[in-house]
């Protein structure tokens, strides 16, 4: 029987590596709440639903954080922005921004352009941390600021079958730091 080679082998490590997603959502546009929380599923329809990240949006910070925390220990999943699949990183935010009737990016590279960019002594809960990937320069992988506090720390669908969680921002994701960037008011 034939090994497989290390070159097919760095290929899936580089593919399950990275959560810029460039395929399409798992999701319909009714997002529904994770389970136990009591938040409301909104319905994106009408004009509202054209909503997108070009200017700030009013949506309140920690309600917004709170919310994503709703989903901690959701499974990983490469692609997906559904609850009951997964999320991979620009997944989850994709779903949370959805809920807010907001059409965000559904790559973690194109929010690369997106928002106005703050340093990491000014950021809020609520703003968005980006990282590249891992053998890669351009953006791979994104986040939510959960507490601007020492430490600061951000939720995000990490890889490697991790899921949602909250980390602090050091070691690896010091050195995979690109920048903050703030969507919100």
């Amino acid at each position: 029987m034939k090994k497989p080679s290390f070159l097919l082998y760095l290929a899936v490590l580089l593919i399950s590596g990275s959560c810029g997603s460039s395929k399409k959502s798992t999701s319909s546009n009714r997002p529904v709440p994770a389970p136990g929380s009591t938040a409301t599923p909104r319905e994106v329809t009408g004009p509202r639903a054209a909503l997108s990240m070009n200017q700030p949006l009013d949506i309140d910070r920690e309600e917004l954080v709170r919310y994503a925390k709703t989903f901690l220990g959701t499974p990983y999943k490469y692609g997906a922005s559904d609850p009951q699949k997964g999320f991979d990183c620009s997944g989850f935010l994709y779903y949370l921004f959805r809920h807010y009737q907001v059409k965000p990016p559904r790559s973690s590279y194109d929010y690369e352009h997106v928002g106005q960019a703050v340093s990491i002594q000014k950021a809020l809960p609520g703003d968005l941390i980006l990282f590249r990937g891992e053998h890669s320069s351009r953006i791979g992988h994104i986040g939510m600021i959960t507490s601007a506090k020492d430490p600061l720390s951000f939720i995000h669908a990490a890889g490697s079958g991790t899921g949602v969680i909250i980390s602090t921002f050091s070691g690896y994701y010091k050195r995979q730091f690109v920048k903050i960037i703030r969507v919100l008011q």
